[in-house]
């Protein structure tokens, strides 16, 4: 009897430790985003340039958009410097975690995130639109303030 207690209750904690792993992967890449969101806002500002975000289903990559040499400044077809305050960022999502966007045809519909580039110019609004990063049947999904690019709405279901 004293054994079966003891499997049972093992049984128990094992669902719930995977629970919480499973909640936190999610998370680490939630607030990835999110930080990736406010960064390429900051630093547009700080630097007079835009910066990307390059999402796929399963990697967001943070850079600084290319600007386009003027004809004027004769540079012999070599490539603009990168600032040292360039700011680049590549993260591959927890597999198997994934970015999903929702479904511009169906409500309450969530679809695979098509590879999209939010670029944050210096003093626009926030392009970011809501995004849901799901792995199985938890997800986070999150909407950013178009001012600051802070999450602004967040829900999450981890079951």
């Amino acid at each position: 009897m004293v054994l079966l207690i003891i499997v049972l209750l093992m049984g128990v904690s094992a669902v719930a430790i995977e629970s919480a792993f499973t909640e936190q992967k999610v998370r680490d890449d939630s607030r990835q985003l999110e930080l990736m969101v406010r960064t390429a806002m900051l630093q547009s500002e700080e630097q007079h340039r835009p910066y990307a975000i390059d999402l796929t289903a399963t990697t967001m990559a943070l850079h600084p958009v290319e600007d386009a040499v003027p004809d004027d400044a004769a540079t012999d077809g070599a490539p603009k410097s990168d600032s040292p305050d360039d700011v680049q960022v590549v993260s591959h999502l927890t597999t198997p975690n994934q970015l999903l966007m929702p479904d511009p045809e169906k409500a309450n519909v969530w679809i695979a995130m098509q590879p999209t580039t939010w670029v944050f110019e210096p003093g626009e609004l926030c392009p970011a639109p809501r995004v849901r990063l799901a792995r199985g049947d938890a997800w986070v999904e999150m909407s950013f303030n178009a001012l600051t690019g802070n999450v602004e709405d967040e829900a999450a279901y981890f079951p």
